[in-house]
Order: structure tokens, then C-alpha cells, then sequence
């Protein structure tokens, strides 16, 4: 049997088989068949492989093509709703096609992504609506639900998936009022698209989501997908950060702002003249703005910081009346539902709800009544802190590593795992992959089976690292002035097409505006901040001699091939500064276990976002073009020499001249 499944592999990638015979643009890779062929050991040894596949590795079909050969039950897991959705609507359907295979294929995404139609009827029979002007976009979302056989709000186009008016048409698992109670129960939306996941050969959902049902498998309670004998997790360096959300305890008090509005249009269309609902429930709005106040204004805490709350000199003594008010405030609604029990399902189960909300009030004020003793969560090491924004305030007690808890549930689970991404390893002196800190980060044994596919691109002739001569230090203050110096020449014999990649948000703006400053009304200036993303980089494409400045959300995920982009210019090394809470406190862990937190910690996170970074410029084996790095550290310092081998072997000079010659003609310069 295994010997007959190498072989269907073999003959599925074969230079006349059917892959490159039925699939445009399709060729045979070796390391594509090679990272098939280590999915296909993991499905018959149910083990776990760690997988690094460079860009153009074609890791896809090299994960795909074993699953649905194997007809194996399959989970693959990626990073985002985008996606989810090429694999669903496109990869998955050309490979079965191809193969003359007929694999049932489901995604399933979480609950808020679906139209809840018993929501929708509640909100339509109250005649109250949570905002005067939303009535038109209720009537596309009523039309929508009445013709769709997904649900999936992604599926509507005009409404901005930040609408107010989302969480009032969709469920959570507290407003669900489930089997015994809905009406729409066998026709929901969720349900229907759990029930396709059962019976699906392979389902697609994302990061989020799966993290969820890990997270209910650690605590035993139900869960969310279905079992499978394998699971795949594409774009795997995501998941420790997606994944600690998941193990984390925390309050906001955003949530009492819905709570309030929902709370309060539920009582008053179902119990009215009994309780004076709006003044309830704005003496928990008051509570909650009592909260954020005494934190802002009495104990001095400024607007997006982040802090860890036993550092908050007076905070025990300062907090402890508002969190009563608060816990008081919510106790009331609870009472004032309890008086209507049994009027409305809706209003029942919005009194379950209230009794959730005072509990967990109630845990946090013990929690908050002696911050200093909070050390772990679940017996991991963690931290406890707050995020004060103008509106909000986010207390969180979060783990400093996931391994514990993911290795926990993954024990649990009989079944193979793939996990791979293009950038999870770092060099080691000799060059060699090391995924140490990937491995830890998870829990995954050290020997795990790991293995690394360099990109099939020709770097050396594609691509040119540039690091210009006489560059200040970073935190010199002409740093962005001569950064743009140093690179407009290039800029203007590219005619813009170019990225640069910042930092920080600081760095970002002093490099747009010196390139304000140099460009006239030839050039394009697209600056982060300005539009949303998409718009960004749909200007970025169809505008003449368009230059893209962005921060953090641009250093991965844009897939900008051909001439579009031929400059990326990165201003520094990507560290970690351990200016959170939660750094602070993993770098004080990794200390007191003995290990450099600098080697252990922030290097091999710095150097993954940088390889993430670089790798926007090269997208296909026809694009070229020239990385300019600013960071003269990585010739300076010890580490640099790990950092360089880290990246792809371009070619690397200080020298402006051979830079500028690869730019006109680089078959000439190579």
C-alpha cells in the first residue's frame, strides 16, 4: 500500500503526467515531489513533519496532491479568509480535476463570518435598528440570505466587513440559542457548513479557527471541527502568535458597549414599560467609563499604552470601587432580566449571558485585587497587563509560550501533522537550516523530521542586496534623510515601482515625508494610513511610477509580480523591542531559564519577519530586481553573518555602480 501511494505520487508529478499535461502553468519541480513524498511518510507513520518550502517551492500541490491521493480525512490550516478561499474556489478543484479525482471539499470559517437567520428576524421584528441609516444594508443582507446557500457575509459586496451592523445579524456562541430553541436550527448557515466539514474529505479553515478548537480540546469541552487523520498548517510561522490569543484569559470593555446595545434593544422590545431599560444600561455604560477614567486619568496611564498592571503604582486600591461599580451595574441587568424570565427566548438567553458577564467581573476583580501574585495561567508563566486605548481597556493575563498547551492537545489528537511555511528556520555558522526555535515555540520534539527547500528562483541572477556605503547609524536622526538620498537614483531609473518597508510607524512617516519632499508630479506616493490596504496596493499597480510606503502589514502577503515591483527597500533590521508587557516578560523568562534571550528570542523572530520582508521582491522566475537595506549593523555586529545566510543567496554589494547597471540591464550584469 505505501509502495502503490509513492508511486501514484510519482506518476501525479511526472514530467508527462497528469499535473503538467492539465494544469496551465504547471511544471514539475523535484523539491515539489520530494516535500509530497514527506507528507505522504507523515500520513503513513501518522507523525508530524516540519516543512520549510521557498517561494516558488509550489507548496500547495506539494501538500495537496498526498492528501486527496491518500483519502485521508484533512484539515488544512492557513493564516487568512483569503486564502482559505483560493484553495477552496481554485487549488483543490484543479488538482481533483487534474487527477480525475472526485474529493468533497468544505471551508469552514468561524461563527461571525455567517448570517445568523434568526438574528436577522429579531432585529427586523423589533423595528429598532442600531443605526438610523443602516436600513438599505439591511434589506441586501435580508435578499442575501434569502438566495445564498453558503451564508457567508464575505459572499456580499458593498458592505465593509467592519460594519456596525455585522454583529447584529450574526451569532456568538453566548446569542446562539441553539437546538431546542431556534427555529431556523436545520437551516442555519453554521450548522449547514459543520455538517458539510463532517462529511468533507478536506476542509479548509484558518488559523483562528483551528487555534479555537485546539484550545477546547486542551479543556476538554466540545469542539469546533471535525476529527481528521491529517492536518496541515500552511504559513505556520503565524501560528505561536494567532495560537496565545487562545490560551489567554482576558476582559475588554468593549464588550459591555455591546452588551449594552443589544441588551437594551432586547428588553425593550420584549419586556417594555417593565424595567426603564435605557437607564440600566447606561449605568453600565457610566461603570465602564468609570473604569477607563480612574486608569487614564487618576493613576496617570497614557492613551495606547501598554503596561503590566502590577507596575501601576496605587492601581489595587484605585480599581477596586469602579470594578464593584461595574460588577453592581451588570448585576442589575441580570435582576432585571430575571424579572421577565420566560417572556422571550431571546431575553432568557440575554440573562444567561448577564449571569456569564458578572462571573467573569467577578473572577477579574480577585484577579485584580492582588496583580503581583498573578504569575502563570493554567500553570504556564504569564503575564498580567492592560491596553488603554481612547475607548477601551483590555486587561489580559497571557502565557508566555504556547508549547505547553499546544503539545497538550495535539497529544490528544491520533493523527498526522504537516506544518510548513516558507520562512521558519534560521542558519546556523555552517549554514545549515536550524528550526530550534520554531520546534520550541510549539512544543514539537527536537527530532521532529524537519526539512528545507530552498526557492527553485535564480537569486543570483534575479536579485541584488544592496547595502549603500556611509549610511548613518539607524537611530541617528538624518537616518531617513540619507536612506532616500541613497536610494532616489535607483528610484528614478526604476520610475518608482517600489516598496519601502518600515519598521515602525515613526520610520514610516519620516521616510514619506522626505520622499514628499523629492518627488514631483511624475511619481505616485502611496503612505500606509492613507487608504486601506487593498486600495494601497490596487493604486500601487494601476498608477505610473508609484512608490509604496507601508509598515508591518506589508512585509508579508503581497504577491506583486512582473515589472510592478523591482525595488524593496527595508530601513532596518525588524527587531522586537521589548517595550510590551509581554516581550518584557518572555525575555525576563528566557533569562531566568539560563538562555540568551537576544540568540533564543528576538533573532530568530527578527530574522523571520526580515526573510518574510525580502521576500516581496522575487514572486516568479521572471521578476528581478534589488533589495536596499539600511541597517549597516549587519556588517557590524557578530550576528550578522547568521542573518545574511538566512536569506536568499542574492548577490550583495556596497558598490552603487554594479547596483545601477543590474537595473538596465541585468542579463548583462549577471
Amino acid at each position: 500500500m505505501k509502495e502503490q501511494f509513492q508511486q501514484a505520487i510519482d506518476s501525479a508529478f511526472a514530467e508527462n503526467g497528469p499535473l503538467c499535461k492539465k494544469i496551465e502553468g504547471f511544471k514539475r519541480r523535484e523539491s515539489q515531489l520530494q516535500f509530497a513524498h514527506a507528507v505522504a511518510e507523515a500520513i503513513d507513520s501518522r507523525s508530524t513533519a516540519v516543512v520549510e518550502a521557498g517561494t516558488g517551492t509550489g507548496k500547495t500541490f506539494a501538500y495537496l496532491v498526498p492528501a486527496i491521493l491518500s483519502r485521508s480525512k484533512t484539515i488544512v490550516s492557513t493564516a487568512s479568509k483569503t486564502l482559505q478561499d483560493q484553495l477552496f474556489n481554485k487549488d483543490v478543484s484543479r488538482i481533483c480535476s487534474a487527477l480525475s479525482l472526485d474529493a468533497d471539499v468544505a471551508v469552514l470559517k468561524g461563527r461571525s463570518n455567517y448570517i445568523c437567520k434568526e438574528r436577522l428576524d429579531q432585529l427586523v421584528d423589533r423595528g429598532l435598528l442600531p443605526e438610523a441609516d443602516s436600513y438599505k444594508r439591511l434589506k441586501k443582507i435580508i435578499d442575501f440570505a434569502k438566495l445564498s446557500v453558503s451564508g457567508d457575509k464575505n459572499d456580499i459586496s458593498g458592505i465593509p466587513e467592519k460594519d456596525p451592523l455585522w454583529p447584529w445579524v450574526t451569532s456568538t456562541k453566548d446569542n446562539c440559542l441553539g437546538k431546542s430553541k431556534c427555529p431556523h436550527y436545520d437551516d442555519c448557515f453554521l450548522n449547514r457548513a459543520r455538517a458539510r466539514a463532517k462529511e468533507a474529505d478536506v476542509v479548509i479553515v484558518n488559523h483562528h479557527l483551528f487555534m479555537a478548537d485546539l484550545s477546547l480540546k486542551d479543556d476538554t469541552m466540545a469542539e469546533l471541527l471535525p476529527e481528521a487523520d491529517l492536518i496541515i498548517i500552511d504559513e505556520a510561522h503565524k501560528l505561536p502568535d494567532i495560537g496565545i490569543d487562545y490560551f489567554s484569559d482576558f476582559f475588554s470593555l468593549w464588550e459591555l458597549q455591546d452588551f449594552s446595545e443589544e441588551g437594551r434593544l432586547i428588553g425593550k422590545a420584549h419586556a417594555p414599560g417593565v424595567v426603564r431599560w435605557d437607564d440600566i444600561f447606561l449605568e453600565v455604560k457610566k461603570a465602564a467609563l468609570n473604569v477607563h477614567q480612574t486608569i487614564h486619568r487618576g493613576l496617570g496611564v497614557d492613551i495606547e499604552s501598554e503596561i503590566e498592571i502590577a507596575s501601576i503604582e496605587g492601581f489595587v486600591e484605585a480599581i477596586k470601587e469602579p470594578f464593584a461599580k461595574l460588577s453592581d451595574s451588570v448585576s442589575a441587568v441580570l435582576a432585571a432580566f430575571k424579572s421577565v424570565e420566560g417572556a422571550n427566548d431571546e431575553s432568557d438567553l440575554f440573562a444567561e449571558r448577564a449571569a456569564d458577564l458578572v462571573k467573569r467581573i467577578q473572577d477579574w476583580q480577585v484577579t485584580l485585587s492582588n496583580p503581583a501574585a498573578v504569575k502563570t495561567i493554567g500553570g504556564i508563566p504569564s503575564v498580567l497587563w492592560l491596553k488603554l486605548t481612547e475607548q477601551n481597556v483590555l486587561f489580559s493575563n497571557t502565557p508566555l509560550s504556547l508549547a505547553q498547551p499546544f503539545a497538550k492537545a495535539r497529544e490528544k489528537m491520533n493523527n498526522a501533522w504537516v506544518l510548513t511555511s516558507a520562512t521558519i528556520s534560521t542558519r546556523k555558522d555552517d549554514a545549515t537550516a536550524d528550526f530550534s526555535y520554531f520546534l520550541n515555540e510549539l512544543g514539537l520534539k527536537s527530532d521532529t523530521p524537519t526539512y528545507t527547500w530552498a526557492s527553485p528562483f535564480n537569486f543570483g541572477y534575479q536579485a541584488r542586496f544592496y547595502l549603500p556605503k556611509n549610511l548613518p547609524g539607524v537611530f541617528d536622526p538624518d537616518f531617513a534623510h540619507e536612506l532616500v538620498e541613497a536610494t532616489w537614483p535607483l528610484l528614478q531609473k526604476t520610475q518608482g515601482r517600489a516598496f519601502f518597508l518600515c519598521t515602525s510607524f515613526r520610520s514610516l512617516e519620516a521616510i514619506a515625508n522626505e520622499l514628499r519632499m523629492k518627488m514631483g508630479a511624475n511619481f505616485t506616493l502611496c503612505v500606509q494610513g492613507e487608504a486601506p490596504k487593498s486600495e494601497l496596493l490596487e493604486r500601487f499597480k494601476s498608477m505610473p511610477n508609484a512608490v509604496l510606503v507601508g509598515s508591518m502589514s506589508f512585509w508579508e502577503g503581497v504577491d506583486m509580480k512582473g515589472d510592478a515591483l523591482q525595488l524593496v527597500v527595508i530601513d532596518k533590521m525588524p527587531f522586537a523591542q521589548f517595550d510590551t508587557p509581554v516581550a518584557r516578560a518572555k525575555k525576563e523568562w528566557f533569562a531566568d531559564q539560563g538562555k540568551n534571550p537576544f540568540m533564543c528570542y528576538q533573532l530568530p523572530e527578527m530574522i523571520t519577519t526580515l526573510r518574510q520582508g525580502v521576500g516581496r521582491l522575487i514572486r516568479s522566475e521572471k521578476d528581478f530586481g534589488v533589495i536596499v537595506f539600511g541597517d549597516n549593523r549587519l556588517l557590524e555586529k557578530r550576528y550578522g553573518r547568521v542573518v545574511l545566510e538566512s536569506l536568499p543567496p542574492m548577490i550583495r554589494t556596497q558598490e552603487f555602480a554594479r547596483v545601477y547597471s543590474f537595473l538596465d540591464n541585468p542579463d548583462e550584469a549577471y
